[in-house]
C-alpha cells in the first residue's frame, strides 16, 4: 500500500510532527490497490488548474515544489485534468500499442466500436474498419448493438423492482465516483452492464466469440471499468481514438471498405448528451421523468447532494462528459463538432425508420417503429432479445471508499497559523489560486499530506513582504554601514594625510638632525686638535711645574738659612753691645743670601716671563674649549630635543598605523 505524509499540529509546542496517512480503498473489510491511468510528466509547472478543474478532492497530490501528481487511488480517471492542462502534462495510459504489437503476433482479436467513432469519422470509419480487418482482426461490431442490450436490461430492472431515481451506469467515471466517493448511492445504481460489457457479454455468452476484445474507445476511463473485477475481464483492450488514428496515420486510405457484423437501433444516441433518456422516452413514453446530467462539475456537484425519492424521476441519465462521450478525452482535438452533431442527428433519422429492415421479421412492430406506441416498442424489444437472460448482463459494485481526515478546530487553527493565516479575513480569502474552492479545503489537503502551505498564494505573500521587509531592514542597516564605512574611510583618508605630515615632518627632522649632527661632528674634531694643543701646552706646564719644584726647594732652602740666619743676627744683635764683629759677620752673611735670592728671584722671573705665555695659551685653549663644549652640548639637547620629537612622532604614527589597519578591518 502507497503511504502518503501528512502533518499533526501540536498546539502546546507549535511542532510539526509528521505521520502517515493511507489513501485506500475498501472492499469487504480488505484493502484493495486500485491504480489510475492517468499521470503526470515532467512537463509539469505547478500551476495548479488541474487541482482547480479536478471534480474529486483528494485526487491531486501537490507536495512537490512546482508540481501536482495524481492520487492513483483517489482518481476516478474522468480526464477533467488533462483537458485543461494547458502544458501536456497530464497524459493518461491505454492498451493501443499492446493491442497492435498482439495483433501482429497473430492473436485473436475482435474489435467492438464505440458508436461515436462513426460519429466523429462518418466519411472514414468504413475504410478504417476495413484496414483493421485487413490487419488480421476476426470480428467487429459497434458498441451500439451493446447499447440496446443495455436499454432493455435497464427497462427489465425498472420493470421488475419498481424502483425510482435509479443512476444509469453506462459512464465509468461516474461508477466510479459513487464507489469512492458517494458509497451510499451504491444501491442507487442500476445494477445493468455498461453498453460495451453488454456487447463483450453477449459475444461471449451467446456469439460464443473466444477472441480476445479490443474497444475502439473515445474515453479513457473505460481502462478501469475493463480492469474491474466486476467486469469479470471481459474485455482486454482500450484503444482510443486519438492514440488509433496516430498509430495507423493514412494507411486506411487505400483499404476497401468494410462494414460491422450486427445490426442495431436507438443504441447509437447514447453517446450524445441524454442519449440514454432518449432511448427510454422511446420505450416508456414522453412523459416519463428522466433527469438528465452532464459535465464534470455538474455531474458531480449533482451527485454530492443528491438523495433518491420514491416519487423521484424514473432514473438518472448521467455522463462525466458535457458534450456526452463524442468528444471525450481519447479522442482527437481537431474533430469538426458540427460535423459530429451532423452525423448523429442523420444516425437519428434513420434508426427512428416507420419501417426498418430487421432479422426479427416475425414482428409485427419493429423495435424502432417511429409511430408505434412505447409500449409495443418495448414488446418488440423483449421479443428482439428473448432469447437472452438479463441475470447475464447484470453487474455487481463494490465500495472503494476514500476515506479523508478533518481536522479538528485546534488542528485547523495550527494549519492557519503556519500559513500566516491569522485573522478571520485572511483565513477566508478563498482566491482559489491553490486550486481549492476555499482556504478551509487547502487547510484539509494540508492535513491530509497531499498539498503543503507554499502553494497558498497568500502564504508566498507574506513570507514575500517579510522577506521584503527583511531586506529593507537590511538595507537600512547596509546604508548605515556604508556610512559608517563613508566615515571611516575619510578619518583613514585624514590619517594618512597626517601620517603624511609627520613623515615629511619626520623627514626634515631627520635631515635637520644630519645637519646638527655635522655640525658636532665638525666642532669635536676641533675640541680634538684644541685638546691635543692643550696636551702639548699642559706638558710644558709640567715641565715648569717640575723646573718650579726644584727652585721652590731652593727659595725654601735659603729661606731656611736666612731664618737661621736670622735668629743669629737677633741673638748677636743682642750681643752687639760686647761684640760688633760677630754681627757684622751674620750681617754680611745676609747679605750674601739676599744676593743670592735676588739672583735666583730673577732667574724665576725671567722662567715666568717664559712660561705665563704659555698658561695664558692654555687658558685660551680652555676657554675656547668650553665654548665648544657649551655648544656642543647645546647641539646634543637639541639632537636630544629632535629624537625625542621623532620618537613621540613615531609613536603617533604607530598609532595611526594601528588605527587604520582596524578600520580596515570594519570596511
Amino acid at each position: 500500500m502507497r503511504s502518503y505524509s501528512r502533518t499533526d499540529y501540536n498546539s502546546k509546542n507549535k511542532i510539526i510532527k509528521s505521520y502517515i496517512f493511507h489513501f485506500y480503498i475498501k472492499k469487504k473489510g480488505k484493502v484493495e490497490e486500485k491504480m489510475s491511468f492517468i499521470n503526470t510528466n515532467d512537463l509539469c509547472t505547478g500551476c495548479n488548474k488541474c487541482i482547480r478543474n479536478c471534480p474529486v478532492f483528494p485526487s491531486n497530490h501537490a507536495v512537490e515544489a512546482g508540481r501536482v501528481d495524481v492520487e492513483e487511488n483517489a482518481c476516478i480517471d474522468c480526464g477533467e485534468c488533462i483537458d485543461v492542462c494547458g502544458h501536456g502534462a497530464r497524459v493518461y495510459e491505454d492498451d493501443t500499442e499492446k493491442f497492435f504489437e498482439d495483433l501482429k503476433k497473430g492473436e485473436k482479436i475482435t474489435v467492438v466500436i464505440a458508436p461515436a467513432f462513426i460519429a466523429n469519422y462518418p466519411y472514414e470509419y468504413k475504410k478504417i474498419l476495413g484496414y483493421v480487418k485487413k490487419l488480421g482482426v476476426s470480428h467487429i461490431y459497434s458498441v451500439s448493438y451493446g447499447a440496446d442490450i443495455c436499454t432493455w436490461g435497464y427497462l427489465k430492472y425498472l420493470e421488475k423492482t419498481g424502483k425510482k431515481g435509479m443512476i444509469s451506469s453506462p459512464c465509468p467515471a461516474i461508477v466510479s465516483y459513487v464507489e469512492k466517493y458517494r458509497t451510499e448511492l451504491i444501491d442507487a445504481l442500476i445494477p445493468v452492464y455498461s453498453p460495451v460489457m453488454c456487447m463483450a457479454k453477449y459475444l461471449r455468452k451467446y456469439e460464443g466469440n473466444r477472441d480476445k476484445i479490443a474497444f475502439l474507445s473515445p474515453c479513457i476511463a473505460k481502462k478501469s471499468e475493463i480492469n474491474d473485477i466486476n467486469c469479470e475481464n471481459l474485455i482486454s483492450y482500450n484503444v482510443t481514438f486519438n492514440n488509433f488514428i496516430k498509430h495507423i496515420g493514412d494507411a486506411y486510405k487505400t483499404a476497401s471498405e468494410y462494414n460491422d457484423e450486427l445490426e442495431y437501433g436507438l443504441g447509437s444516441l447514447y453517446p450524445m448528451p441524454g442519449g440514454l433518456k432518449e432511448n427510454v422516452k422511446w420505450f416508456l413514453g414522453e412523459d416519463v421523468s428522466v433527469r438528465q446530467v452532464e459535465g464534470e462539475h455538474e455531474a458531480y456537484r449533482f451527485l454530492t447532494q443528491y438523495k433518491p425519492e420514491p416519487n423521484g424521476p424514473v432514473m438518472i441519465d448521467i455522463l462525466n462528459c458535457g458534450s456526452g462521450c463524442l468528444f471525450g478525452t481519447g479522442t482527437e482535438d481537431n474533430i469538426d463538432e458540427q460535423k459530429v452533431y451532423a452525423e448523429m442527428s442523420n444516425r437519428r433519422r434513420k434508426a427512428k425508420q416507420e419501417e426498418k429492415k430487421s432479422r426479427f421479421k416475425s414482428a409485427k412492430v419493429s423495435s424502432w417503429t417511429k409511430n408505434a406506441r412505447p409500449e409495443d416498442r418495448y414488446k418488440a424489444l423483449c421479443k428482439q432479445f428473448e432469447k437472452l437472460d438479463p441475470n447475464d448482463f447484470v453487474r455487481k459494485y463494490t465500495a472503494k471508499k476514500v476515506e479523508m481526515k478533518s481536522p479538528s478546530e485546534r488542528e485547523q487553527n495550527e494549519i492557519f497559523k503556519d500559513m500566516n493565516k491569522n485573522t478571520a479575513e485572511q483565513r477566508n480569502i478563498d482566491c482559489g489560486c491553490c486550486g481549492f474552492e476555499n482556504c478551509k479545503d487547502m487547510v484539509k489537503a494540508i492535513y491530509n499530506g497531499i498539498n503543503r502551505k507554499e502553494n497558498c498564494i497568500h502564504y508566498i505573500k507574506s513570507v514575500v513582504e517579510n522577506e521584503r521587509d527583511q531586506i529593507d531592514l537590511l538595507r537600512h542597516e547596509e546604508q548605515e554601514k556604508q556610512v559608517k564605512k563613508d566615515n571611516m574611510i575619510a578619518d583613514i583618508v585624514e590619517q594618512f594625510d597626517s601620517l603624511s605630515v609627520g613623515i615629511t615632518e619626520l623627514s626634515q627632522a631627520n635631515e635637520t638632525s644630519a645637519g646638527e649632527a655635522t655640525d658636532m661632528s665638525k666642532s669635536v674634531s676641533e675640541v680634538s686638535e684644541r685638546c691635543v694643543k692643550l696636551n702639548e701646552s699642559l706638558k710644558v706646564i709640567l715641565e715648569f711645574i717640575d723646573v718650579y719644584k726644584s727652585t721652590s726647594e731652593d727659595i725654601t732652602g735659603i729661606a731656611g738659612q736666612t731664618n737661621m740666619l736670622s735668629l743669629n743676627a737677633a741673638i748677636e744683635a743682642a750681643r752687639a753691645g760686647e761684640s760688633g764683629k760677630g754681627f757684622a759677620v751674620v750681617a754680611g752673611q745676609i747679605g750674601m743670601l739676599a744676593d743670592e735670592t735676588k739672583k735666583l728671584i730673577t732667574k724665576n722671573n725671567a722662567q715666568a716671563d717664559e712660561t705665563l705665555p704659555k698658561l695664558q695659551l692654555c687658558i685660551d685653549v680652555i676657554k675656547s674649549l668650553v665654548t665648544e663644549m657649551e655648544s656642543i652640548n647645546e647641539k646634543v639637547a637639541t639632537i636630544a630635543a629632535t629624537t625625542e620629537e621623532i620618537a613621540a612622532q613615531s609613536q603617533s604614527l604607530q598609532k595611526m598605523s594601528d588605527d587604520i589597519a582596524e578600520n580596515v578591518k570594519l570596511i
